[in-house]
C-alpha cells in the first residue's frame, strides 16, 4: 500500500492524539517506521498495516493508503513492424 499524503496521516494522527508509538503498536510495527512514513523515508507498506493505522485512526479504508499495484506498470503490448521498418 502506498501512503497517499504524509501531512495527512500527521493530521489524523493529532486529531486522534496519537504518537508515533502508539500507532505503531496498535499496526504492529516499530515507532521508526511510523516515524519514517510521517517523514517520507518510507512510502509503502503491507495491506495489513495499512488497513491497521487507518482502523487506529477512525479513516475509511483508503483514505491514507491507496493499493500501490493500482500504479503498477502497464503491461507491454507487442505491436507489430511495419513493412518498410528494419
Amino acid at each position: 500500500m502506498k501512503l497517499r499524503d504524509r501531512g495527512l496521516l500527521v493530521q489524523y494522527m493529532d486529531a486522534g492524539d496519537f504518537s508515533q508509538a502508539r500507532l505503531a503498536r496498535y499496526a504492529g510495527v516499530s515507532r521508526q517506521f511510523i516515524n519514517q512514513l510521517i517523514h517520507g523515508d518510507r512510502l509503502t507498506c503491507t495491506p495489513s498495516v495499512g488497513e491497521h493505522i487507518e482502523e487506529a485512526l477512525r479513516v475509511l479504508p483508503g483514505t491514507l493508503f491507496v493499493d500501490s499495484k493500482s500504479h503498477a506498470v502497464q503491461p507491454v503490448v507487442a505491436r507489430r513492424k511495419s513493412k518498410g521498418a528494419a
